[in-house]
């Protein structure tokens, strides 16, 4: 009896362990890949996708400043209301202070305005007021010459500015010539109830004037192209050499927080700006692995037995995106299907 529970355990004990060798190596046993997979590994062509590019990039700029000169008036009278705060921008265009209850007007100018201006007058300051009334949404001649439109334009100005009964004359010294578009006081010199006698008397002493936005290093590896440049929300045209110059451009940025920031930092920042393109590219996304024959920016795709020239302008985890050089494509050979060795 002893000697057959002996056996009949030594049997089952055996049995258990086979069964239970027989699991291991089943699930040691590597799964078969998914079906999808075992497809793609095996895939001799793969469609092609489409996708704009900007090729953004963020860069450190610089910012490049000139001193500017006190703001001036020439206006006499009583200082009956002043817009000028240390730190808050003076812009071209806006009532900057009153006198005897007449508006002073900022403008900013190429040319400062010194003489009054009406019908028929000429001169490179009337073809830079000009300029100025249609940086502000006016519409006046770009002639030189103080038309019709150039009255209507300064009416509107005046109007919006509180001007009773405006006449379309600019007096010269009910103007606060601006250096720039926008500008930020130091000091205010004006306080309310001071009266004005002389030719001309200091309103306010301005921080020296944004000149340029200057990219220290554009990025290896940039696509060729025009550009604009982004900061401080604000977006413009960027020149070949890296500067951004553009009058309505510097004159938001320095109005910008970040601009301020920048300037009155003890300690040095980093500014920074986004750039890209001007037109984005219309690339075709393909595999990595269609690419051949490369060269740089060259290359080649193979699309069932004709082979195309590209030019490669970005490359990223899982796909390139490229630009054909000539005629388009479809669909590009992978692995062995790429019989060429160049196009």
């Amino acid at each position: 009896m002893g000697r057959f529970v002996r056996t009949t355990v030594a049997a089952v004990t055996g049995m258990t362990l086979v069964g239970l060798a027989a699991a291991t190596v089943v699930l040691l046993r590597p799964a078969p890949a998914p079906a999808e997979l075992r497809a793609s590994a095996d895939a001799t062509a793969a469609p092609v996708g489409h996708e704009e590019f900007a090729d953004e990039r963020t860069v450190k700029v610089a910012f490049r400043r000139a001193a500017a000169p006190p703001l001036t008036v020439a206006v006499t009278g009583r200082v009956t209301e002043t817009g000028c705060a240390v730190g808050k921008a003076i812009e071209s265009g806006k009532v900057v202070a009153r006198v005897d209850g007449k508006p002073v007007l900022a403008l900013a100018t190429s040319v400062p305005l010194y003489r009054d201006l009406r019908l028929a007058d000429v001169g490179t300051d009337v073809r830079a007021l000009q300029q100025e009334l249609r940086r502000l949404g006016y519409r006046p001649e770009r002639s030189g010459t103080y038309g019709a439109s150039t009255v209507q334009a300064v009416k509107a100005l005046q109007k919006a500015a509180g001007v009773k009964d405006p006449d379309g004359a600019l007096v010269a010294s009910q103007v606060l010539w601006l250096p720039a578009p926008s500008v930020l006081p130091d000091t205010c010199e004006l306080v309310l109830g001071a009266y004005l006698a002389g030719p001309a008397q200091v309103f306010a002493k301005v921080a020296a004037t944004l000149t340029a936005i200057v990219v220290e290093a554009m990025p290896p590896g940039a696509v060729a192209g025009e550009r604009t440049i982004r900061m401080a929300g604000v977006t413009g045209p960027l020149g070949a050499d890296g500067t951004a110059t553009d009058p309505e451009l510097l004159a938001k940025v320095s109005a910008s927080a970040e601009y301020r920031a920048a300037l009155t930092t003890e300690k040095p920042l980093d500014v920074t700006a986004v750039v890209s393109l001007k037109e984005r590219l219309k690339t075709v996304k393909v595999p990595p692995g269609a690419l051949f024959a490369v060269d740089g920016d060259k290359g080649c795709v193979q699309s069932g037995a004709a082979t195309y020239p590209v030019r490669i302008v970005s490359s990223r985890l899982g796909a390139a995106l490229v630009v054909p050089v000539g005629e388009p494509f479809d669909s590009v050979n992978l692995g062995a299907s790429i019989t060429a060795a160049s196009c």
